[in-house]
């Protein structure tokens, strides 16, 4: 089954790969200040697409990207585009305030600030579509504050279209074994592609084994890029040899991505913030079964890049141990203490959910009479009722073997009234409902009672779920994510990397500012205060003008 998540990421590098391939930056000077317009190079579009919104969509974005140095104050302009040429070859979308009169394209009134605007057209398959490989230039023209610029896009009607077969969910597999899937490509374009580049990108627990002399591997991080010079004409099938993967000690859920297109990854892809090394020149080639190797020049044809991505996926039958931990620490002469709830996992599995979810939460349940005076910045209340004294920690959507992760509260009780904490793991699956954590087998120790006692006192394995309520807080329903309080970071940490800070695997964090009061929560605004979480790995995808933060977690990152 093809993941989600995977086509999101192609989808995403195939705009990329669109919006920052080669372009041109032609320029024009005024007094003090130098336009450019930064466009893609060549572009395909699909005879069969639609106009956003409308039908099978697969219309081409084609973004376009205007400087202005030298002008750190606002400018107006005006963008006009030649439609004549396009006539037969594709149809555009006309963006919001923009007009078309006759064949012209016309954007008034555009306004720039701190030098710099942006704006995308979209194309789709024309009315009338001419012969497949037909191509025209698509002229833009800019003008802001006086200073003109123009930039011209190759329009081509028609492109490859590499597809990856799906490949089944391999459930057959331990640690230690190699997997061999048969991997099967597609071009359902209407123009051939003169090669086929590849990229290998390790998710978790899953190692590319071989060694090509038509690839590249990267030294800091689990990405392999192959180019393979055979042609693939449209409506063809062709199937690679094979490949192997080592299903590492660790694994339970893994997954590898593939994908293909005809086109060498572009140079603002996330892919270059590797460094690569090639093959051994003695080893050999990743190839077509029953074609050639053909180093003939690159045709120079464009793919469309709709499915080219896959997730090749497994289920280990491998077990980790979630274990909760929590102690307290008094304060001499006071009625209060440091209470740190946390947990680990203690392995050999190491569990990743790519939809974002969490494996395991860290909560921390306390009597109506204890009173959290502070708290750190990633934790926050599981209910909306004043009266239920719990709080959600998060932690990572990849927990790996090993993994560690602490939490410290400031909280008040008094010594006489023998008060307890109590701290379980709830858990999510992939599906965002809760999950039973079935890799775990040794629930015994995911349940730890603390003593808030006037001696310093370490959690014990608990079966009793909350000397308050001994139900899910404010009876909500337990697949459910909790609300966050006002004012108080819900964030997971795969979307923010701001959502846990502290380094190594022990050791523990620091508590937000506040002091004083009463009841429940005194303060949680400000302060340093995220608990200590290792084992989060984030990349950063350039898109356009802004940055995508995906948490794509692997081997090289890990590691660290």
């Amino acid at each position: 089954m093809r993941h989600p998540r995977s086509r999101t990421l192609a989808a995403s590098a195939a705009l990329t790969a669109l919006a920052f391939g080669a372009f041109t930056t032609p320029t024009a000077s005024a007094a003090d200040s130098t336009l450019t317009i930064e466009a893609p190079s060549a572009v395909a579009v699909n005879p069969d697409s639609s106009a956003p919104g409308e039908g099978n969509g697969g219309y081409t974005n084609v973004q376009l990207n205007f400087k202005l140095s030298d002008h750190p104050n606002a400018a107006t302009g005006r963008v006009t585009i030649d439609l004549a040429p396009l006539q037969g070859i594709a149809s555009v979308y006309t963006p919001y305030g923009c007009s078309v009169a006759g064949q012209l394209l016309t954007c008034d009134a555009m306004s720039m600030y701190g030098g710099q605007q942006g704006m995308s057209l979209a194309l789709y398959g024309p009315a009338a579509p001419g012969a497949p490989g037909s191509s025209a230039v698509l002229r833009t023209t800019a003008v802001f504050d006086g200073v003109t610029a123009t930039a011209d896009t190759k329009v081509t009607l028609g492109g490859s279209n590499l597809v990856v077969e799906d490949v089944p969910v391999n459930e057959g597999l331990k640690p230690g074994d190699t997997w061999t899937p048969k991997l099967r490509i597609t071009n359902k374009g209407q123009l051939p592609a003169s090669q086929l580049y590849l990229v290998f990108d390790g998710g978790m627990e899953l190692t590319f084994l071989p060694q090509f002399s038509n690839c590249q591997y990267a030294t800091d991080g689990d990405v392999q890029i192959c180019t393979v010079h055979t042609a693939v004409q449209p409506g063809e099938t062709v199937e690679l040899s094979p490949i192997g993967f080592k299903v590492d000690s660790d694994a339970y859920y893994p997954y590898e991505d593939v994908s293909v297109s005809s086109a060498a990854p572009d140079a603002t892809s996330w892919y270059s913030r590797f460094h690569y090394v090639p093959g051994p020149a003695s080893a050999g080639k990743l190839t077509v079964v029953g074609k050639p190797d053909d180093s003939t020049t690159p045709n120079g044809v464009t793919d469309f890049e709709y499915e080219n991505t896959i997730s090749l996926t497994a289920k280990v039958p491998n077990t980790a141990d979630f274990a909760a931990t929590g102690s307290w620490a008094p304060e001499a002469g006071k009625q209060q203490g440091k209470l740190t709830v946390g947990m680990v996992n203690n392995g050999p599995a190491s569990i990743d959910w790519r939809s974002g979810s969490l494996p395991a939460r860290v909560r921390v349940e306390l009597p109506a009479q204890a009173g959290v005076l502070q708290k750190p910045d990633n934790c926050y209340r599981a209910s909306t009722d004043p009266a239920v004294n719990t709080f959600d920690c998060t932690t990572t959507p990849y927990i790996k073997n090993g993994y560690r992760a602490s939490f410290d509260f400031t909280v008040r009780a008094d010594p006489a009234a023998k008060l307890s904490a109590v701290v379980t793991l709830p858990s999510l699956g992939e599906d965002n409902q809760e999950s039973g954590k079935p890799w775990d087998h040794d629930k015994s120790n995911d349940v730890v009672t603390v003593a808030l006692g006037g001696e310093a006192s370490t959690g014990t394995p608990s079966p009793q779920p909350s000397p308050s309520t001994g139900t899910e807080p404010g009876g909500s329903d337990p697949s459910a994510s909790p609300s966050p309080a006002p004012g108080a970071s819900s964030a997971a940490p795969s979307a923010s990397p701001s959502a846990s800070t502290g380094t190594g695997t022990g050791g523990t964090g620091g508590s937000t500012g506040g002091t004083g009061g009463t009841g429940n929560l005194a303060s949680t605004g400000g302060g340093q205060g995220a608990g200590t979480v290792a084992g989060l790995g984030l990349g950063a995808v350039a898109l356009g003008g802004g940055v995508l933060l995906v948490a794509r977690r692997r081997k090289a990152d890990a590691q660290q």
